[in-house]
């Protein structure tokens, strides 16, 4: 019996140690389990952490680089070319498209009474209105109603060599006719007088080198007028002014009278002169310098035109020529993707310049200024734009 109870005592501190052992092991087990879960917490953690990083950079503006310029930046230089040159008027800049639109303005719309230039009055078109009247003429293209091939003769064969004068050649002023700017001695009260004053004193001759002319446009107007058999003016309205929403768009003749409508001042040894604005000039001006805009709604419209929403991308092609560098349907198409479009009425200067997309874009409307110089300006506050971060 005591060798007995040796024996079980001699066994009890390996069965100790065995048992000791073993909860060791199942706390080592235990505390490797554990370390598992908060490596996983740290992986998610980072992840959300890369995707609240990843959207803050989406609203980050972009980091002006070397030679770009800020917002105030290049505004402090735009204004400084304005006053510079004594320019009054109002000025529409985006390096963004429409979600970048700024519009300044600049001097007295009415400098004997102090009426300052506004934001949204309406100034004369003047050749800006030829890119309108393109559009049009493309629209009616687009519905197989016209061609850029369809001869002059099928609407008007009493011109001379209008059987050899395309819609394509009256878009960009290679048609052959020759009209200078006469002033009409009355206002012409109808689109059928506006016309017909054209076709009385156009000439027609056959040389089909480029040679600018209003008649071109005045005529594609009575083109227009023909196929749709409406008014050019009813016609803008259904083609442009309602589908982009157009609230700042009148007629020479039709500018309401709680709308400011800008004297014109003469800029002659640094001073302003006020000038008259002949109505009957601008009466015989259809297609081709009859409307007002604002410098909004002239935007809206270039780039409506340019973003393919007026014409379509095929469309836009067909109109621009496929964008050579020249002249087509009312616009300057320049190297390196810009576009020009400039009017001289009256004594009223219009400008609109920037990228063919329209993301970087100027619109100028000048009521005092020199046409030359400030075409100049506008083309440096084009190159400001196009260094300048978008705002």
């Amino acid at each position: 019996m005591m060798n007995k109870r040796r024996w079980l005592l001699s066994l009890l501190p390996i069965l100790l140690g065995l048992i000791g052992v073993g909860v060791w092991g199942s706390q080592q087990l235990g505390q490797g389990a554990q370390q598992v879960t908060p490596k996983t917490i740290k992986v998610q953690q980072a992840a959300s952490k890369i995707k609240s990083a990843t959207k803050k950079q989406t609203t980050t503006k972009p980091k002006v680089k070397p030679g770009q310029l800020t917002e105030a930046q290049a505004i402090k230089q735009i204004d400084q070319l304005i006053k510079s040159h004594h320019i009054m008027g109002t000025l529409l800049l985006t390096t963004n498209g429409p979600a970048g639109v700024r519009v300044r303005t600049y001097g007295y719309a009415d400098d004997a009474n102090q009426v300052r230039n506004t934001a949204t009055e309406a100034y004369p078109l003047a050749s800006l209105q030829k890119a309108v009247t393109g559009v049009m003429v493309q629209k009616l293209i687009n519905q197989g109603k016209l061609s850029l091939t369809t001869k002059l003769s099928h609407f008007y064969p009493e011109i001379p060599y209008a059987n050899q004068i395309t819609i394509r050649e009256l878009l960009d002023h290679r048609s052959g006719i020759r009209m200078t700017e006469i002033t009409p001695k009355t206002i012409l009260p109808t689109e059928t007088a506006r016309l017909n004053f054209t076709l009385q004193h156009l000439r027609s001759t056959n040389n089909h080198a480029y040679a600018y002319s209003n008649a071109n446009f005045t005529l594609l107007a009575g083109v227009i007028r023909k196929v749709t058999h409406k008014s050019y003016q009813a016609a803008l309205t259904n083609d442009i002014i309602r589908p982009l929403g157009l609230k700042h768009t009148y007629e020479y003749n039709d500018i309401p009278g709680n709308v400011i409508n800008p004297t014109s001042y003469r800029l002659a040894n640094g001073f302003g002169q006020s000038g008259i604005i002949s109505k009957p000039l601008q009466s015989s001006e259809l297609g081709c310098g009859s409307l007002y805009m604002s410098v909004g709604d002239y935007y809206k419209f270039m780039y409506g035109l340019q973003s393919g929403q007026l014409v379509g991308e095929a469309g836009l092609k067909s109109l621009a020529d496929n964008f050579q560098i020249k002249y087509s349907a009312g616009v300057y198409y320049q190297a390196g993707q810009l576009i020009r479009v400039g009017g001289n009425d009256n004594n009223f200067h219009s400008y609109y310049m920037g990228s063919r997309n329209a993301k970087v874009a100027l619109v100028l409307f000048e009521n005092q200024g020199v046409f030359g110089g400030d075409n100049q300006v506008a083309y440096k506050i084009r190159d400001i734009l196009l260094k300048t971060v978008p705002f």
